[in-house]
């Protein structure tokens, strides 16, 4: 491979949203710890894009539907110096080896994931609250260490979105009387075991009604049925069932210009941490010492754990089971929710 022009490399997340949102540090770290022109590619599945398109620093996207062979040729004729592997599986494995031939140089993040194992099944802590976005920025040690790098340049390292909803205080001041902010709730969860019962979002839905609220029900195809019939049960008040009719991208505005998102552990809590939103993050069956909270929220921001066991948390990597009778989720009471909102914007209404 040529060595004239830009110093090119590919950055590999495939999925899923919250995770690819998790990378932006490390592409802000590339281009402040190379040397000369850095052009930085970004490779995904296609679904989880909008999180990095029109991002700055990046200089093309790629996407696959289902296998890397879909672009795989492509990328070995743009020739790559490097490769920075986030996600670490066989399919990333693939385009490795594809471009080896062509003398680029890989380095790999290691997941911790005998780790993680050990701290679902056994509850040993060894990952001492190392957030991911730190495993990230450690796969760049060959050139330095990204944080201190980034703090260097007055960077603290936080998440960027392409989308990003500008929230200066004067800007929302003189806005407010034309456009009052709304509050999102994100009912949406990938896996059951992150889902608040439809019970729960009833009754916060109801209090911050009450309070004169207006309010945005946010998630995927998935969620619209129960986002439906909250709506429902509030008719005439201002609430608004947004669940499956909107793409990230303006999902991303709405978190972004919200006067609080209320959300559990998925894309849409990593959306409101990059965007600085004020949050109430619920932990069902995941729980942030798998190095999955918020990276940088919002100084506002509070997290709620199911109440008792203790004992036996997180439940499972992906929150795809639930060890107790009663589910993780529902044993965040929804007082306990509506008491956290409270206090949220108490701290930031204007």
């Amino acid at each position: 491979m040529s060595q004239t022009g830009p110093t090119r490399v590919l950055v590999v997340r495939f999925s899923s949203m919250g995770d690819v949102i998790l990378t932006s540090p490390v592409i802000r770290a590339l281009h402040a710890m190379l040397d000369g022109d850095v052009e930085v590619h970004f490779l995904t599945k296609s679904a989880f894009a909008p999180a990095v398109q029109g991002l700055e620093g990046i200089h093309k996207v790629w996407t696959i539907g289902r296998t890397t062979a879909e672009v795989e040729s492509e990328l070995v004729e743009v020739g790559f110096h490097y490769v920075v592997d986030l996600h670490a599986n066989a399919r990333s494995g693939f385009v490795k080896r594809a471009l080896r031939h062509g003398g680029t140089l890989d380095l790999t993040v290691d997941k911790k994931s005998l780790a993680k194992i050990l701290l679902v099944r056994f509850g040993a802590d060894r990952l001492q609250g190392e957030h991911v976005v730190e495993r990230y920025l450690d796969t760049l040690r060959p050139f330095g260490v990204a944080l201190e790098v980034l703090s260097g340049q007055g960077d603290n390292g936080g998440l960027l979105l392409p989308a990003r909803a500008t929230k200066e205080a004067g800007e929302l001041a003189t806005t407010a009387t034309q456009h009052p902010p709304r509050i999102a709730l994100a009912l949406g969860a990938a896996h059951v075991g992150k889902a608040l019962p439809k019970a729960h979002w009833n009754d916060v839905l109801g209090h911050l009604l009450k309070q004169g609220w207006a309010v945005d029900l946010i998630g995927g195809p998935d969620e619209a049925q129960v986002g439906a019939e909250l709506a429902a049960s509030f008719a005439g008040a201002d609430v608004e069932n947004r669940c499956g009719k909107e793409d990230w991208a303006t999902t991303f505005e709405r978190i972004g210009k919200a006067a609080l998102l209320v959300v559990g552990d998925t894309g849409a809590m990593h959306a409101g941490a990059a965007l600085q939103t004020p949050m109430v993050v619920l932990w069902g069956c995941t729980s942030p010492a798998l190095g999955m909270g918020p990276w940088l929220p919002h100084p506002s921001t509070v997290a709620l754990e199911p109440e008792g066991p203790v004992r036996n948390r997180p439940c499972s990597r992906l929150g795809d089971r639930c060890r107790h009778k009663v589910r993780c989720p529902e044993r965040i009471a929804p007082e306990r929710i509506i008491a956290a909102v409270d206090t949220v914007l108490s701290q930031t209404r204007p």
